[in-house]
């Protein structure tokens, strides 16, 4: 099997034994040793995250749940998940970034946002396309979004925007509208409240290419992760988890 694969069955396995069913013993055995926490909400190491587990795993579950949903999106020895679950009745809209090494997890971040109840583009924030498709214009179609995001979201050269984004694009971001027009907007009166500065890792696989940056929200320090979904070499579909950073 593609050692792509493999990283993804271990984090899929992650999620239904060691989150969904608490079982310790296997989060012990794919949890490196000198694993590296970057999530401000577990304490640091293989020690904290096991924490978190035992705790997770003493929580009520809920008498009913909803269908769950999740994308995975893998390169090298990243492998990204976009996913929805609830805690205590409020929908979480979340990016995990795993780094695995020989078969176990190394390292770790990730964005956790509520999702509201309603959106200003009418998609939810968790919705949408899930299958891998194109795997060979990979390459190129990180290359597009990455463009994209330095050009258009970090130089704030709009009038490139029909260079990477086609006219009816598909928004799951809550407060920006459907299209290109509703892209162009929302970065336009946004200009003072949302810096973009600094992109450090750009994972694609196929159609879906991941960038996580780093910037500012009405001057407080965020971490964004944006998901792209490219068609025929331009961006037909975005999705965006963000997180303050302590």
């Amino acid at each position: 099997m593609h050692s792509i694969e493999v990283n993804k069955a271990i984090i899929r396995d992650f999620y239904r034994r060691a989150i969904a069913s608490g079982d310790l013993d296997y989060a012990d055995q794919i949890i490196a040793d000198d694993y590296i926490q970057h999530s401000a909400t577990v304490k640091p190491g293989k020690a904290g995250l096991l924490d978190a587990l035992r705790y997770i795993s003493q929580m009520p579950k809920p008498a009913t749940s909803a269908k769950p949903f999740m994308r995975l999106i893998a390169e090298g020895d990243y492998v990204v998940t976009n996913l929805r679950f609830a805690v205590g009745g409020q929908p979480k809209a979340v990016v995990d970034l795993f780094r695995l090494h020989n078969g176990q997890v190394v390292e770790h971040w990730d964005a956790v946002e509520n999702q509201p109840e309603s959106t200003l583009n009418g998609n939810p924030m968790m919705d949408g396309a899930v299958e891998i498709e194109d795997v060979a214009l990979t390459g190129e179609n990180k290359k597009i979004a990455g463009e994209f995001f330095q050009r258009v979201l970090v130089n704030r050269e709009l009038v490139l925007l029909p260079e990477y984004v086609v006219s009816d694009l598909v928004q799951h971001q809550p407060d920006i509208a459907n299209g290109r027009a509703g892209l162009e907007q929302y970065v336009q009166q946004n200009a003072d409240l949302l810096v973009f500065q600094k992109i450090h890792r750009i994972i694609g696989e196929g159609n879906f290419v991941v960038i996580q940056s780093e910037g500012q929200l009405d001057q407080k320090p965020y971490v964004f992760y944006h998901v792209f979904r490219l068609h025929e070499r331009k961006i037909v579909e975005q999705w965006a988890v963000k997180q303050q950073i302590p």
